[in-house]
């Protein structure tokens, strides 16, 4: 994996930014090897299948790696990348594949406890008219490693996925993941993310919204701590086909110590996808003056019947705020620990099933 560059940006903006791509930590620079990471299913309804991939069929389009893609594949720039390919690190991993046909108010819970190098590949397919909630939940309590994990959501014609993703690797694990999602006409994919473990997190999410009326919705939280890092690229494509088509994505998170995040979001809007709209939102909480954060949220367009929005928060506990709360018997400690917690809550809440909840309260309260 030497040489290995993730995150790239759609778009490159100022190199000096450094913000174009990523790359890696030296943990990730040697030739490591992987096994495959083992799955505790929590719960799964009956009518939720585990099928082998040749018998998944889908006329949707592939799937794109927001993380390992080169620029010219998430086809804003066409211009040779020299770096390593990285698509390659997952060929070993065997795919758990979720074959959902019915409207499912029971949510799928899978369990992955990695130990040492791990990779995993999870694919979710939707068939037509049908719904379902998968929670995937990476913890430990203690090791070190490095986890690779794919996800992709394959959503057909009226379906629904909700994916939750919680993250409670301990510090001496490097978290690389990739979420990659394609909608077809009338679907919706909504992503739940609570990145809060891991000395290292690479993160990213690419959706595909080429078909009618399909729609795309994220909420993520994180919480970086001490020398801990996070590193996101998250785009949504509209069209070139994909006419009133939807996204809003939602990142808020805490900075604390000397922690670092860099955070790219992407709304590209391709020739072709009139009335579609597209929001991006990010709140960032610095609580130390050692804390970096980077933030670059992008719009592309290229098509004129179309509304976007984006924007990005950065700030610290105000005056005013902390003067409130310590007069109410509040400290200053108690009163960053409270924001901080109030972001993960807001997202934890979204989770639909309450065993997931109390084990990122544990995690957050230990």
């Amino acid at each position: 994996m030497s040489n290995l560059t993730l995150n790239r940006i759609p778009a490159e903006t100022w190199t000096w930014l450094k913000m174009n791509k990523s790359l890696v930590d030296e943990k990730l620079e040697n030739n490591l090897c992987f096994k495959t990471a083992e799955y505790k299913i929590i719960s799964k309804p009956e009518t939720v299948k585990i099928i082998s991939e040749n018998e998944m069929k889908t006329s949707l389009p592939e799937t794109i790696s927001a993380v390992f893609a080169k620029t010219s594949e998430l086809g804003i720039q066409y211009k040779e990348v020299n770096e390593k390919e990285s698509e390659n690190i997952f060929t070993d991993a065997e795919k758990l594949i979720l074959e959902v046909s019915k409207k499912e108010t029971e949510p799928v819970v899978i369990h992955l406890e990695p130990e040492g190098n791990t990779s995993s590949t999870q694919i979710i397919h939707a068939l037509p008219d049908s719904e379902v909630t998968v929670i995937f939940v990476s913890k430990s309590e203690k090791g070190s490693g490095v986890n690779l994990m794919r996800t992709k959501c394959i959503a057909e014609e009226n379906s629904k996925i909700h994916l939750c993703k919680v993250q409670l690797l301990s510090e001496g694990f490097y978290h690389v993941d990739s979420t990659e999602n394609v909608c077809g006409e009338n679907a919706k994919v909504e992503f739940t993310e609570l990145q809060l473990g891991a000395a290292s997190v690479y993160t990213g999410v690419h959706t595909n919204l080429s078909k009618y009326k399909a729609a795309y919705k994220s909420n993520t939280a994180y919480y970086r701590k001490g020398n801990q890092k996070i590193d996101m690229n998250y785009i949504c494509a509209h069209g070139p086909k994909g006419r009133k088509t939807e996204c809003s994505m939602a990142v808020a998170g805490t900075l604390v110590d000397e922690a670092m995040k860099t955070y790219r979001g992407t709304i590209d809007f391709k020739r072709g996808c009139s009335g579609a709209k597209g929001n991006e939102t990010e709140e960032t909480l610095l609580l130390s003056p050692k804390a970096v954060n980077r933030s670059v949220p992008i719009i592309l367009c290229d098509e004129e019947d179309v509304e976007g929005e984006h924007g990005a928060t950065i700030g610290r506990l105000n005056d005013d705020m902390l003067f409130y709360m310590e007069s109410h018997g509040i400290s200053k400690d108690e009163a960053c620990a409270l924001m901080a917690r109030a972001k993960i809550n807001a997202v934890n809440a979204r989770i639909p099933d309450e065993g997931t909840r109390e084990t990122v309260d544990s995690f957050f309260n230990a």
